[in-house]
């Protein structure tokens, strides 16, 4: 996908509201009325609930509310993540998105918490939307809010090249701000990770009574 630099912020906000984003096990697909309701439920699960600061169950008429007021700025682009096979696994977002590319915040990540163990589809994920803000917006710093007992996301951000700049009071719980330039960006190391699992998972599948197979499990 190229998105012209030369185009407005908003232009391609705009254009990635009607476009997918592909990658290896996940896709990063326009968010749409249409995803409400799976959305909202993987919302609602107390892990999500206690990491995003949600206080209250999430309705389908607060989050049709709440849409439609991203869709009427044109700074903000909201994805669901879906697997290959078009089940919805979470959802995530670019938003603030400066008009003079300087910056942009990654959040508003929630991801299936039944099936993260099935693939690195937070990973991926993250790894997408990176590349969009770098590679497509040009932007120079993006920014991120992690609550400060979420090791799982402080960790993967640490990986990214994210650099720990202040912590700061949201609704009396400490939430740490961390930043990450383009030239700090270092997806290497986890892009391998989800090749190697997309490379694994298009294998074929070898007959349980195969030598080859058994040894293999001998060998774990």
């Amino acid at each position: 996908m190229n998105l012209n630099p030369m185009r407005s912020v908003a232009d391609q906000v705009l254009a990635l509201r009607n476009m997918p984003v592909e990658g290896s096990i996940v896709d990063l697909v326009p968010y749409s009325h249409d995803h409400h309701d799976a959305i909202i439920a993987l919302r609602n699960t107390e892990r999500a609930s206690y990491f995003l600061l949600q206080r209250e169950p999430l309705t389908v008429e607060k989050q049709t509310r709440w849409f439609d007021g991203v869709l009427a700025r044109r700074d903000d682009v909201q994805w669901t993540i879906m697997r290959k096979d078009g089940v919805i696994v979470g959802a995530t977002a670019l938003y603030g998105i400066a008009e003079d590319r300087s910056r942009a915040e990654k959040g508003r990540l929630v991801i299936d918490e039944s099936r993260s163990r099935e693939a690195p589809y937070t990973l991926e994920a993250e790894l997408l939307l990176l590349d969009i803000a770098f590679g497509m917006f040009g932007i120079q710093r993006v920014e991120t809010s992690v609550r400060h007992d979420n090791g799982v996301m402080q960790s993967i951000n640490t990986r990214l090249g994210f650099v720990h700049t202040h912590s700061h009071d949201n609704s009396g719980v400490e939430y740490y701000l961390s930043s990450l330039s383009a030239d700090q960006y270092q997806p290497a190391a986890l892009r391998a990770v989800v090749d190697a699992w997309a490379r694994r998972a298009q294998r074929p599948t070898r007959n349980a009574n195969s030598p080859a197979d058994s040894a293999i499990t001998l060998a774990r």
